[in-house]
């Protein structure tokens, strides 16, 4: 789904370097058109990768700086468009081909080995002529002055091509991925830096490492979270930068769905929990046998309103299927198109915005328990209610 829609899965970057200030409203359209994307329905290539614009996936021409600038936020689209070919269709294909060719060469029993690869080639040249590509589209939305840039999905194959894509086009900044421990050195204030670096268990600033290194920040963040669901009202309050007022309450809770990991006599096992339950015994009874909360859904809600839900993944901080409440921009239906549309994503940015706060802040106070004197008594806590009956 795209960034516009009720939800979408978002994968966060930090932009590394300055991009160029003069004429940017106009070099950057040009790099866009540069890589924009070209249509390969009327010939027979696999795959096709390039730009186009957020509000018209078939438009890559930029022509303005219109068509990607919306204030300081960069919005544009990378779209795919993919030949696939069943692969029982494919094999009918060579067996009918093999078959062509034995009956041209009535002294061969079976197609030697080189002539079999021409035809597997030969046979999907010809299918992918047949086939229409599908297209497959991921927005970006990338707000120049925080140096916060969004992917609207969470697939590795779409984000690697994403970071090729983005380096062909800018190739003076560098993209990191907002992994959990760099998203804690962000939020967190001058006096905790220090103790957060002493609780790096990474060697090198390598994103892979820091990410496999300090798995534990998102696996506490997710038992501490469980914890404070089933043992305390869930209220918090707002203490990040954001569009929402430093103070401001909130509610942050699990439900619905969380997944475990852990090592067992057999390997590697993964529980999963659906649905809603009053004590949650079999979540319990797996953080007692050693297994951590991998992905969970949380509900950040303010007042009674209609709030904001997401699949947290821990280990990368990902949002799988971020909620915003539905907010519809004040206007005429009558009113002019470009002007609705600038307002429908001002709105949802403004939703998404705040949901982002609410985490952060939720984050910054976990981490606050976290890196202080209270761990080793809160710890203690969690362990004698683990195994309370």
């Amino acid at each position: 789904m795209g960034f516009l829609a009720a939800s979408a899965s978002i994968c966060h970057f930090q932009v590394v370097g300055k991009m160029p200030q003069q004429d940017k409203f106009t070099e950057t359209p040009r790099r866009l058109a540069a890589e924009g994307f070209r249509s390969i329905e009327q010939s027979a290539d696999e795959l096709a990768t390039g730009w186009v614009q957020l509000d018209d996936y078939d438009e890559s021409g930029f022509a303005t700086a219109q068509t990607c600038w919306r204030d300081q936020h960069l919005c544009f689209t990378l779209r795919q468009d993919r030949r696939r070919i069943p692969a029982a269709l494919l094999k009918r294909e060579i067996n009918r081909l093999s078959e062509k060719f034995l009956a041209e060469k009535p002294t061969l029993n079976r197609v030697p080995k080189g002539e079999l690869e021409q035809i597997r080639d030969h046979a999907r040249s010809l299918l992918l002529a047949r086939t229409l590509p599908t297209p497959s589209c991921y927005d970006v939305v990338w707000d120049t002055e925080r140096n916060l840039l969004r992917l609207c999905s969470l697939s590795q194959k779409v984000i690697d091509s994403f970071q090729g894509l983005f380096h062909q086009t800018f190739p003076d900044l560098r993209l990191q991925l907002l992994h959990p421990f760099s998203r804690a050195q962000m939020i967190l204030p001058e006096p905790l830096q220090e103790p957060l670096q002493q609780a790096n268990q990474a060697q090198t600033d390598s994103a892979l490492e820091q990410i496999e290194a300090n798995r534990w920040l998102g696996a506490e963040f997710l038992q501490w979270l469980f914890y404070r669901t089933l043992n305390s009202d869930c209220r918090c309050s707002v203490t990040s930068a954001g569009p929402l007022l430093k103070g401001q309450p909130f509610s942050a809770y699990l439900d619905n769905r969380l997944v475990l990991l852990g090592g067992g006599q057999e390997g590697l096992q993964k529980v999963v929990v659906s649905g809603q339950q009053d004590q949650y015994s079999e979540v319990r009874a797996a953080l007692r046998q050693g297994k951590s909360i991998e992905e969970a859904t949380l509900h950040l809600q303010q007042d009674d309103e209609e709030g904001w839900k997401l699949t947290l993944k821990g280990e990368r901080f990902q949002f799988g299927s971020f909620r915003t409440p539905m907010l519809k921009p004040d206007g005429d239906p009558s009113d002019d198109p470009l002007a609705a549309a600038a307002a429908a994503f001002f709105t949802k940015l403004g939703a998404v915005e705040e949901g982002e706060q609410m985490f952060d802040s939720l984050l910054q106070t976990f981490l606050e328990l976290r890196l202080g004197s209270d761990w080793a008594n809160f710890c203690s806590e969690l362990t004698d209610w683990l195994k309370a009956d």
